[in-house]
């Protein structure tokens, strides 16, 4: 009685490998070659509304997620001209989106996920950051942390910042 039992525990178990095995060969057949094909995804987390905001580096769009059980998507932020996202901050007090672009920085409206505006900004092109003071105005920094630009909260208006000696 016992040898049936382990025969058929035996096949399930060998099923199962195999099934696991064809899943995993199927799913490295459809991987992209190479690293460069694997695109650089940006994050940022609106905790008080269990939001999720993802940026596609490669294709530009930002995706919206709401994370209450499972992520869901609930939106997308597209903008004309923007085929890349390098970083995202969300200006809660404000209800807004900043989306750094490779030559704007693009404001959308977090309700309604509207483009507010495109912010041509000479600096965007040497930009790896973005940070959000308290005031709403948007800094872009570059890599080693030096302010490049301010972006004004209320005009939109873009002020270069020049470091002494230059």
């Amino acid at each position: 009685m016992n040898t049936p039992t382990g025969t058929r525990r035996g096949l399930a178990a060998t099923g199962s490998a195999l099934l696991l095995a064809t899943t995993l060969l199927t799913l490295n057949a459809c991987r992209p070659e190479g690293a460069a094909a694997i695109g650089k995804r940006i994050e940022a987390k609106w905790e008080a509304r269990q939001l999720l905001v993802v940026g596609d580096g490669q294709t530009g769009i930002v995706r919206i997620f709401h994370t209450r059980a499972a992520p869901v998507l609930i939106g997308e932020l597209r903008a004309p001209g923007r085929a890349s996202v390098r970083d995202i901050r969300i200006d809660e007090a404000h209800g807004r989106i900043w989306v750094l672009g490779e030559t704007a920085v693009y404001l959308h409206d977090a309700r309604s996920g509207s483009l507010i505006r495109r912010i041509p900004a000479s600096a965007a092109a040497a930009t790896q950051r973005l940070e959000l003071e308290t005031s709403g105005a948007l800094r872009l920094l570059a890599e080693d942390g030096t302010v490049l630009a301010r972006v004004e909260p209320t005009g939109f208006s873009v002020e270069p910042l020049r470091l002494a000696g230059s």
